[in-house]
């Protein structure tokens, strides 16, 4: 029954003709066609953006993650076709063999990256590690905002012997100290918030750096497109910077549009009004449909590979959760296996049974074969789950609702997601309901997806994922968000030293052994608490449209670039072929 529910839900998702012809910028057109000879290429993405760098969310919801690297740079990046690290700003990778990374005698660990020569801002303003030393400054600052704090928190120092050398101090030995991309550590011009932060220093008041309108629609980076108009929760258009240090980009414009849902998303991608969808933008059964059609029609390419790890997170704060009893582990494993994962993921997967999240790292992972199997002991059993609950004070009324043995009450709790993932939650209430509980469903408004402290107010569990491979741990690491740290911490309040620890270690280790050994700790201790419950991996889709060359090089992108690497790192070699 549930399972037919969410297939025809599912079947409800595909636009019908009239639903294309309501594409969200009016009547559709040819998103490419030259205007006066500009070469135009259009991005669909499905959440509003509120701000750039760090002052903007970490979310991966909607794609806009992904589009970093077309307005803005980090000292590496991926190769064209693998995952192979590669130099942008740095102009290579450093590595023991050069002697640009060392351990110390002390245990800190050394990384001199050495900068390419000729690099401006899109000001024209020339950047040199200066520029790195001050952004170690801000991003460091736990008075500010930061949408990643992983390797900020491992660098103990920096120093600037010249211009063109960045050498970072880590407190120890760290995994990605020599593979820093745009995400994990932001480049900020000193020449345009110098003197704010200065400001801040001495009041203590952060709205001195916040409010700038540098963060807005005064954005300038690095990157081969400068941003030329931003909408709030809208539209964001960026035109090629001829000074582009890997020469100036090939088309004129890049427009980012916002689509409040994918459907509309999907209807100006058939309409053409759209040339490229990023990762996240679209669901497994809208981006199965989407290729289909442009097979179909040779209307464009679809590029598939393993993807990002859907879950549901608990919310720990007992003064926001509803029903406390999802606090104990116990209760939270009763309610995995009364999940079938199997059947969601073939359902709401467009058929892939296996991207079921049977371990806690997906089968592409390096370290995937130290977590293999490990969520196995929570497969689909719905005997096992009722004794479970019923040895915990919880008992099957005749009705078929699961309530309490103290005072009756039934089992209620909720689920949340973002936009266009109803489907999803709907299918996860199906069984929970089926099972006896009382659940709620809730939507976050498209409004309010990149509102930190909105977010992490859900009264159950959120429906979410965060980023690929071992991304999963940022949601398990630590600090939980609050006011204090300005709600960048774990969303659902999740904060335990001991698997803070743990991951603390797996990212100080630089032996693949090592890593290895820490990860199968991780695994374990995650087995037997559920800070979080995976149920798949998404098929990590993106999308260009006949016509617009781009995305060939997808094989060597990943979802959000954790650490270093999206999509649109080659966003300069794009182009309108016709």
């Amino acid at each position: 029954m549930v399972l037919g529910l969410v297939l025809a839900m599912a079947a409800c998702a595909s636009p019908t003709p009239a639903s294309q012809s309501q594409a969200r910028s009016g009547q559709p057109t040819d998103a490419s066609q030259p205007r006066g000879g500009t070469k135009t290429i259009t991005v669909g993405v499905t959440a509003g953006v509120q701000a750039m760098s760090i002052m903007g969310s970490g979310t991966t919801s909607g794609g806009w993650m992904s589009m970093n690297e077309i307005h803005s740079n980090g000292l590496v990046t991926s190769d064209n076709t693998t995952r192979k690290p590669v130099g942008r700003l740095a102009s290579k990778v450093p590595t023991p063999e050069d002697g640009s990374v060392s351990v110390l005698p002390d245990g800190r660990m050394r990384v001199a990256y050495s900068l390419r020569p000729g690099i401006t801002w899109q000001d024209g303003t020339p950047f040199t590690s200066k520029d790195l030393e001050f952004s170690y400054r801000i991003n460091t600052d736990r008075g500010l905002p930061s949408i990643q704090r992983d390797s900020i928190d491992q660098m103990e120092s920096v120093e600037t012997p010249d211009a063109t050398t960045f050498i970072v101090y880590f407190k120890g030995p760290y995994y990605l100290g020599a593979t820093l991309g745009i995400r994990p550590f932001w480049p900020l011009p000193e020449h345009i918030l110098g003197a704010p932060y200065e400001r801040f220093l001495a009041s203590n008041n952060a709205d001195e750096v916040i409010n700038q309108p540098y963060w807005t629609s005064e954005y300038v980076h690095l990157g081969p497109f400068r941003m030329t108009q931003f909408e709030p929760g809208g539209d964001l258009t960026f035109e090629a910077y001829d000074r582009y240090f890997l020469g100036r980009p090939k088309v004129d414009v890049v427009i980012v549009k916002a689509f409040n849902d994918q459907n509309t998303l999907f209807s100006n991608l058939l309409a053409n009004a759209v040339d490229v969808f990023p990762d996240s933008a679209l669901n497994a059964q809208l981006g199965t449909q989407i290729e289909q059609r442009w097979l179909a029609s040779a209307g464009g390419k679809v590029y598939t590979r393993e993807g990002i790890t859907w879950f549901l997170g608990p919310q720990f704060r007992p003064e926001v959760q509803i029903e406390q009893a999802v606090l104990d582990p116990r209760v939270r494993a009763a309610l995995y296996r009364a999940l079938d994962r199997e059947a969601l993921a073939d359902a709401l997967q467009a058929g892939h049974r296996e991207l079921t999240g049977w371990a806690l790292l997906p089968p592409g992972d390096r370290l995937y074969p130290a977590t293999r199997d490990g969520l196995r002991v929570f497969a689909y059993d719905v005997s096992r789950a009722r004794a479970e609950l019923q040895a915990l004070g919880w008992n099957t009324a005749a009705d078929g609702t699961l309530r309490s043995a103290v005072d009756n009450h039934q089992f209620r709790t909720a689920l949340s997601t973002v936009p266009g993932r109803d489907n999803e939650i709907a299918a996860m209430a199906g069984y929970w309901r089926e099972f006896g509980l009382q659940v709620e469903e809730a939507v976050v408004p498209a409004s309010q997806v990149r509102d930190l402290q909105a977010r992490a107010q859900y009264p159950g569990w959120d429906s979410s994922a965060n980023g690929a491979g071992d991304a999963i741990l940022n949601r398990m690491q630590g600090p939980a968000a609050t006011a204090a740290n300005r709600w960048t911490g774990d969303r659902g309040g999740y904060e335990d030293p001991r698997m803070t620890d743990l991951i603390m270690k797996y990212r100080t280790s630089l032996s693949e052994a090592d890593q290895s050994h820490a990860m199968k700790s991780i695994s374990d201790f995650m087995v037997a608490e559920l800070p979080l419950l995976v149920l798949y991996f998404l098929p990590e889709q993106v999308g260009v449209r006949t016509g617009i060359s781009a995305l060939d090089d997808a094989a060597g992108g990943m979802e959000a670039a954790q650490p270093y690497g999206t999509y649109t790192r080659n966003a300069h070699l794009w182009d309108v072929i016709r």
